[in-house]
């Protein structure tokens, strides 16, 4: 004899085994290129920031002037990213890095008075706070790091990965939609 609690369990597991299968025909979100800008990069940052109640093993550290490059004890901030929210968003980091005039002229050295510069060479921001979260999200050292500390004595740090930080247009760019087609395999998953 079949009980009614035994139907409402295998309706409830029917449900469930559909809702999984749904779940794995979902294609990942598509990467949709984003302008480097002041609102852009501070939406990411404080979407990356670790909120309190983080647990600790989801958290990692950022240092921009560290006292081992040679900057005093004032200088050195750290910042505490979301390793989840990082990662769900490394593509835009990389994507915004490669707005930068530095990585379209090949150079891997980086001053503060460079980072303000697209590939146009217009300033994107003028605005050093908003700068300096932009820097901050390349320092993230978790096997995502983008730029080196800064060094104080000479006042530059080192672009890294530039196999990985390929030179990216503006969607505002009138040669965008063209660029896109060419390489916008390169960032699908």
């Amino acid at each position: 004899m079949v009980r009614k609690e035994d139907c409402v369990v295998a309706i409830d597991m029917n449900a469930l085994r559909a809702k999984a299968m749904e779940k794995k025909t979902e294609k990942p979100p598509e990467f949709i290129p984003i302008d480097l800008n002041e609102g852009n990069v501070q939406a990411i940052f404080n979407r990356c920031i670790a909120k309190e109640g983080t647990p600790e093993d989801k958290c990692f550290n950022s240092i921009l002037f560290s006292r081992l490059r040679g900057y005093s004890s004032d200088a050195e901030r750290i910042v505490v990213f979301n390793r989840e929210k990082v990662l769900a968003n490394k593509k835009n980091i990389r994507y915004f890095y490669g707005q930068l005039k530095n990585i379209h002229a090949g150079n891997k050295n980086l001053q503060i008075s460079e980072a303000f510069l697209t590939y146009s060479g217009t300033h994107w921001t003028t605005n050093k706070g908003v700068l300096l979260e932009f820097l901050y999200l390349g320092a993230i050292n978790d096997g995502h790091c983008l730029l080196c500390a800064f060094d104080a004595e000479s006042n530059n740090s080192t672009i890294l990965n530039t196999d990985t930080i390929t030179p990216t247009l503006s969607p505002k760019d009138p040669a965008f939609p063209t660029w896109w087609e060419a390489h916008k395999a390169e960032w699908e998953d």
